[in-house]
């Protein structure tokens, strides 16, 4: 048996989160429950021929887009065990995921754990949701227990073609990166207008998201008694 005082360092049990981000992260969250079980299945692509002579061959393509499946829930209270942030109501994450489904844009999926190695290791791929559904269990009132399924997004663009020299060699120039960023809709200001009637105005009588225009347009609070006539405003999608 050790007599000496040396510290004894207790192990590190790293944190795993997994966290959705849209619009090139200006809006995400992490999953307030971790689900029982992830599925990440990416299947190969080859094909198989009969070749004369020599028999049965195969060949070695591109493998298939990633798809990924899980089932959880959104808690309308703290769990004892859940040490994941709770930033939402279980309504406004469902309307989260159903906003960004219709879209038309991809989201991002990040799996991955705390410190540098975690980091490191993680997951990050675009996805698409190729499915949402959601339901409520007795026992649980006001938790919205949910599936989801992913399949991976390729980022992709139109190539341009272009004439090099006198020689007529086509040449391809450099695909440009493409931009996931969803284009902010504009609201033109009126005679009268605050940011808090134009809030009214866009979404339903809801006055409390003059704070997002204000921020998404990078006004300061005397900018907010300076605005024109004419003047153009980003505004932010409605929640659904």
């Amino acid at each position: 048996m050790s007599t000496t005082n040396e510290p004894q360092t207790a192990a590190i049990v790293p944190s795993y989160a997994i966290r959705l981000e849209f619009n090139a992260g200006a809006e995400g969250w992490e999953l307030p429950i971790l689900p029982g079980k992830l599925s990440i299945r990416r299947s190969g692509a080859g094909k198989s021929y009969s070749i004369i002579g020599a028999g049965n061959i195969s060949t070695i393509e591109k493998p298939e887009l990633a798809e990924i499946d899980f089932e959880s829930f959104f808690p309308v209270n703290p769990w004892p065990f859940n040490k994941q942030a709770i930033s939402k109501t279980p309504a406004e994450y469902v309307a989260d995921i159903n906003r960004w489904m219709k879209s038309g844009y991809p989201l991002r999926f990040i799996y991955g754990g705390s410190g540098e190695a975690g980091r490191r290791g993680a997951i990050r791929l675009p996805m698409t949701i190729t499915s949402f559904e959601r339901w409520e269990e007795a026992g649980s009132p006001g938790d919205v227990y949910y599936s989801l399924k992913l399949k991976e997004y390729v980022y992709y663009a139109p190539i341009k073609i272009r004439v090099a020299g006198t020689g007529g060699k086509m040449v391809a120039e450099p695909a440009k990166r493409v931009d996931l960023r969803v284009p902010p809709k504009t609201y033109k200001v009126v005679k009268g207008d605050t940011l808090i009637r134009i809030s009214m105005k866009l979404y339903d009588g809801d006055s409390s998201r003059w704070r997002e225009i204000q921020k998404l347009n990078g006004l300061s609070d005397a900018d907010l008694k300076r605005m024109q006539i004419g003047q153009l405003l980003k505004v932010p999608p409605p929640k659904e």
